[in-house]
């Protein structure tokens, strides 16, 4: 797969060696950063950042659909942990971590990843070529490519923000060392403001969630506006209202509004976000179909592009019957109803794959953490409320639909620098797999070393699954806080804006100390967008946000390996 004679370089040993190290380790990164704030990123651009930092400034060659390779790489392997982190430590919070078979978690949604990609193949040409569907993030990955200097000084930055923030998280564990605090990890400015012990203003000191809102920009404050909205609004108005029992008092009010109250709407917000989110989706979901038919016409025109048909039939048949196996072996549902159960996650992951890719040409949103909520409460009673089985195959459509958006995204800015589309294709089905392998392995390091579903570890979305679970299994649903936060979710998301009830139901469930430093990050963001303008954001702030985000979450787990083998004892 090399680059022939005549040809520039492009699918070669370095850009595979360099796309699946960098790769899994944003995968590994971007685990831990999800389970903090709830979402997570493909990584695309960063990747082609570092790309152009190695080959052109170390290896002082490559070329730019070389480059290509290696971002398609890497944001293959990476995407595909958000499918995992909204969904497996869910199992961890509800005590369910024996029942995990890693062997066979590893296999299941290493069919996801399969599945998301092969179930894609068809549709580039139509997509891409005829719809000309826009992949905002695709195009603008092209542009870092077809910028090889200007990615050199980017990869510069980068790497600058990551020794900055891995260095500032070192200091902060200087207690854990036996050495003196110099910078803490919280602070506590209700403390210091001598403000009521309820308002609850601790912040968290941490580079990676304040790079994340640096990377964000304004979208990012919605999430920050919904924080305000549960913590500064909600709680004052039920403590003036006297809506409290007689016993809570103090600082053991905010955790009790939020426990009650605003928890169980912020899981409305949720539900009814992402079916709002499936009903302005249908016209995608037929304009998906009739890509399909488009597609099917094209026949031998597409054929030196495209990989045969014949890879999306193996692709199909084979995380078939990786999933009928790990039904069957962990459902005990019986050879019928796990015949069943596999065929509708695939037929499901087909309809979920159209619906993300279309989704992304147009929007840039892909709708990942709604479509995997929805798919738990389908499956649930399909597997006769097999909860880890059926949040299983929730990660599983999870990798699938992200791996299938981002593969689009990936082949968009391969049309745009001149990739070959099948070349992308085959070195993506041949790493995606690595992805949620390395996610499930770094969920189970975090849960051993600091545990999930505390103020550290937030895993906001995997604790609005565990809460819905729990809530169906033991018939106490919240009905009346349901029905209210899904009225409001489905009418944020009915505005115009995508994913605006899911983001304000997501920030009902974050701690403040992460929505706060988050806040602060898109705020800079905007406000250097204003005074330096959109070029400096592009070639300066992302590229050290980035770093940012990625040196402490690395620093992070490297802390969590070492507690784990005992050698620090926090």
């Amino acid at each position: 797969m090399g680059g022939e004679k005549g040809t520039y370089r492009e699918v070669t040993p370095a850009a595979i060696i360099l796309g699946v190290i960098w790769g899994a380790f944003m995968a590994a990164s971007f685990t831990y950063a999800g389970m903090i704030m709830g979402f997570t990123s493909g990584g695309s651009a960063i990747a082609a950042i570092v790309g152009w930092g190695i080959l052109r400034g170390l290896l002082k060659k490559g070329t730019i659909v070389e480059n290509n390779i290696v971002q398609t790489i890497a944001s293959a392997v990476n995407i595909s942990v958000s499918g995992v982190i909204f969904t497996i430590p869910a199992l961890y919070i509800m005590g369910l971590n024996e029942e995990i078979n890693m062997p066979y978690f590893f296999i299941a949604t290493a069919a996801g990843a399969i599945l998301g990609i092969t179930f894609i193949i068809p549709l580039r040409k139509q997509m891409i070529e005829i719809d000309r569907l826009r992949f905002p993030t695709g195009t603008a990955v092209a542009t870092v490519l077809k910028t090889p200097g200007s990615g050199i000084e980017k990869a510069r930055l980068l790497f600058l923000g990551m020794i900055v923030s891995a260095g500032v998280y070192l200091v902060q564990q200087f207690p854990i060392l036996g050495l003196p605090e110099i910078i803490p990890e919280y602070v506590d400015l209700g403390s210091v403001l001598h403000l009521p012990s309820w308002i609850n203003l601790t912040i968290a000191l941490s580079l990676m969630v304040f790079g994340m809102g640096l990377i964000t920009g304004r979208n990012g404050l919605i999430v920050l506006a919904g924080g305000v909205l549960s913590y500064y609004i909600i709680t004052p108005l039920v403590k003036a209202l006297g809506w409290l029992p007689s016993d809570v008092t103090d600082g053991a009010i905010s955790s009790f509004v939020y426990a009650n109250m605003t928890r169980p709407l912020g899981i409305g917000m949720l539900l009814g976000g992402s079916i709002a989110g499936l009903i302005l989706s249908l016209p995608v979901i037929v304009v998906a179909i009739k890509s399909i038919a488009g597609a099917s016409k094209l026949g031998s025109r597409a054929r030196n592009e495209e990989l045969p048909i014949s890879y999306l039939y193996a692709g199909i048949v084979l995380a078939f019957l990786l999933l009928l196996v790990t039904t069957y072996q962990l459902g005990d549902l019986g050879l019928g109803r796990s015949l069943l159960t596999a065929l509708v996650g695939v037929a499901w992951i087909f309809i979920a794959s159209l619906l993300v890719a279309m989704s992304t040409g147009m929007t840039d949103w892909s709708p990942v953490s709604g479509l995997s909520l929805v798919s738990v409460m389908i499956l649930l009673y399909l597997t006769n409320k097999n909860v880890p089985l059926t949040i299983l195959l929730g990660a599983t459509v999870g990798v699938a639909i992200s791996g299938a958006a981002d593969m689009m995204q990936d082949l968009k800015t391969g049309h745009l620098v001149g990739g070959i589309p099948s070349k992308q294709q085959k070195v993506e089905l041949l790493t995606a797999w690595i992805g949620p392998i390395i996610a499930l392995t770094v969920v189970g390091l975090i849960w051993k070393a600091y545990g999930i579903g505390n103020e550290m570890v937030p895993a906001p979305q995997a604790m609005a699954l565990k809460s819905m679970v729990e809530a169906i299994l033991g018939g106490n649903v919240p009905v009346d806080k349901f029905i209210a936060g899904g009225i409001l979710g489905f009418a944020l998301s009915m505005s115009g804006i995508p994913g605006l009830g899911v983001l304000v139901g997501l920030s009902m469930y974050l701690p403040m100390l992460y929505i706060i430093p988050y806040g602060i990050g898109c705020i800079v963001h905007e406000v250097a967008k204003r005074k330096k303008g959109h070029e400096f954001i592009t070639e300066k702030v992302l590229p050290v946000a980035a770093g940012l985000m990625v040196g402490e979450a690395a620093m992070t787990l490297l802390f969590a390996v070492l507690t784990v083998l005992g050698v620090l004892h926090p």
